[in-house]
């Protein structure tokens, strides 16, 4: 995959806020758009399947990440916030190499490319890593962008939130899977929008849906407010732990036949606070959805502050009568 060249990204960010050049950027880099792949040994999946996915945060410590990872034993990994040359860590393409140590391929998207800090190539994105042959990987750009290039942006970057795709036979049933990560620096319109965009452009049958979806429970305003936190854990004690009912992102999702009741720990998954203030906001934010699949065994593990981000997992197989 080529990236943009250290001069270039200093160029764009001398130009921080030039929405125009940004759209042409997002338009015209082959990187925003094409997933790198690199397929792995090829075992074949069947019956139940473990769905791993994760924000790893860059993925600071590959060795120790790639040994949680094996813990959790996962036939699927769709993993988010994966650097890919970036000074913070150490320069290491993150999803080459948690896919060399656990012996699997790797379908790689970008999510932004970088334009601060002294890196080499500067990206950052999501990944699916499995062992089993994939097809069809794809990106799929989800709208909104911009926010990060904005002039007094405190975190310069070209980009936008976007998923990967790609398909894996699941006892011969062709099965999609989507890593994805959806905006913070929007409401939860702006997010069900994000997820309109994702759903609409896979095309029908299983599929899976996983990643870091950014489900607040309530708007950032609010989140700084402790007074205001304080009344809607009153009123309402799981609104951060299952915000379903907070979040229209899940309405889209069922609309387009998804579920994630079975899927899911209603459960915090996340080990900071937004803010850094008292009074912690136990935000879940990281889920699975499911359609045309059954799904049992949802999980949270620690990811032993390797990340903000906990580990979520569940098992899925295809529903009888399935056609393949």
């Amino acid at each position: 995959m080529d990236a943009p060249s250290v001069s270039e990204r200093a160029s764009w960010a001398e130009r921080l806020g030039d929405q125009d050049l940004h759209r042409r950027l997002l338009a015209d880099l082959s990187c925003l758009h094409e997933a790198e792949v690199e397929q792995g040994p090829r075992r074949q999946l069947d019956g139940w399947v473990r769905v791993v996915a994760w924000n790893a945060e860059g993925g600071p410590d590959v060795p120790r990440a790639a040994r949680l990872l094996e813990r959790c034993a996962g036939d699927v990994l769709l993993l988010s916030e994966l650097d890919s040359g970036m000074a913070r860590t150490g320069g290491v393409d993150v999803a080459r190499a948690l896919g060399g140590l656990l012996e699997t391929g790797y379908g790689y998207g970008v999510e932004f490319i970088e334009l601060a800090g002294d890196n080499t190539r500067g990206l950052h994105g999501n990944a699916i890593l499995t062992s089993a042959p994939f097809e069809e990987p794809d990106v799929v750009r989800l709208g909104g962008e911009g926010v990060w290039y904005a002039a007094a942006s405190t975190q310069p970057r070209v980009g936008g939130r976007m998923a990967v795709l790609a398909t894996v036979a699941v006892g011969g049933t062709r099965v999609q899977f989507a890593s994805t990560h959806l905006e913070n620096m929007t409401g939860a319109d702006g997010r069900a929008a994000q997820l309109e965009t994702l759903l609409g452009a896979m095309r029908p049958g299983p599929a899976v849906v996983a990643g870091d979806l950014n489900t607040f429970g309530a708007g950032l305003e609010d989140l700084v407010d402790r007074d205001t936190v304080r009344r809607m854990r009153a009123e309402h004690a799981g609104r951060f732990s299952w915000p379903v009912a907070s979040e229209p992102l899940f309405e889209v999702a069922r609309a387009h036949g998804f579920e994630w009741v079975d899927a899911n720990v209603a459960a915090p998954t996340t080990s900071h606070d937004a803010a850094g203030l008292p009074d912690h906001v136990p935000l879940k934010l990281d889920w699975i959805l499911v359609r045309g699949l059954e799904a049992r065994r949802p999980a949270v593990t620690s990811s032993e502050g390797l990340s903000d981000h906990q580990v979520v997992s569940a098992s899925v197989r295809v529903r009888e009568g399935t056609e393949p």
